[in-house]
């Protein structure tokens, strides 16, 4: 947009909210001077009027500017405006893309999985998956990266409720197996799923996180269990691509990495 449409008081408070945005300590009315090139009088009306509405807070024993709790309201609502499938599709599309794979997004529905997204590969197999599909929890490797870090009640009720039916001779029907495999989930972030709900799919899965750091997703491709125990190189390399990706869509959906 040409610069002659621009209101210029308003640039010049965008620049003053993205140098506190970088500091941790704040900054004082002098060193923003210094930094923006701004004139101590115009940004103190600039800040004066950032502070009136929460945006900015001054610490007056210090006489310090950092931002306020109002961008933080504002962060919290843009974040729950955003549809997981808008942010993921794309992601999708370019990765069946580039490694001629099928990928999948899946949440957890009434203490199932449901396939909320896909984007095929255009290559003739495909794993059998339509939208909407709902799959037991226990058995596959996206209801385990979904129940990962889900406290013990919430995963006894969803065993409770649809018990550890057993699908293939592989399939996991011990509680205490159960929660082994999720605390292995938890420690390596992804998981890969050999022909525990379908005797002939490895099936590969990585969790999405949300701006609170929840789970709220998870991403999964599948290889052929031949495939797959065939050319343990390919399988790593889905995994490593996977995580990657993964950790991409967790940042567009606002997280921002685990805290220290």
């Amino acid at each position: 947009m040409p610069n002659e449409y621009t209101v210029p008081a308003v640039q010049r408070a965008v620049e003053v909210l993205e140098l506190l945005a970088g500091s941790h300590t704040g900054i004082s009315l002098a060193d923003l001077s210094r930094q923006t090139g701004f004139p101590k009088s115009s940004l103190f009306r600039i800040l004066l009027t950032l502070e009136k509405s929460s945006i900015v807070q001054l610490d007056r024993t210090r006489n310090i500017f950092t931002l306020g709790m109002k961008l933080i309201d504002w962060g919290n609502r843009a974040l729950e405006k955003i549809d997981l499938k808008t942010v993921t599709h794309p992601h999708l599309v370019r990765m069946a893309h580039e490694t001629r794979e099928s990928y999948y997004v899946a949440i957890l529905e009434d203490n199932e999985v449901i396939i909320i997204d896909r984007a095929d590969t255009p290559e003739i197999w495909r794993m059998v998956a339509r939208l909407g599909q709902r799959s037991p929890v226990h058995a596959t490797a996206s209801g385990q990266v979904l129940m990962a870090e889900a406290p013990d009640e919430v995963l006894n009720v969803a065993i409770q409720r649809t018990g550890l039916k057993r699908f293939t001779p592989q399939t996991i029907t011990s509680v205490a197996r159960l929660k082994s495999r999720l605390k292995e989930v938890r420690k390596d972030g992804y998981v890969i799923n050999d022909a525990e709900y379908k005797p002939d799919l490895c099936v590969i899965a990585a969790p999405l996180r949300d701006h609170h750091g929840k789970v709220v997703a998870a991403l999964m491709t599948a290889l052929q269990s031949e495939r797959a125990r065939r050319n343990k190189a390919l399988l790593m390399s889905i995994v490593e691509i996977l995580k990657r990706e993964a950790s991409v869509i967790s940042k567009e959906l606002g997280y921002q990495g685990p805290q220290s």
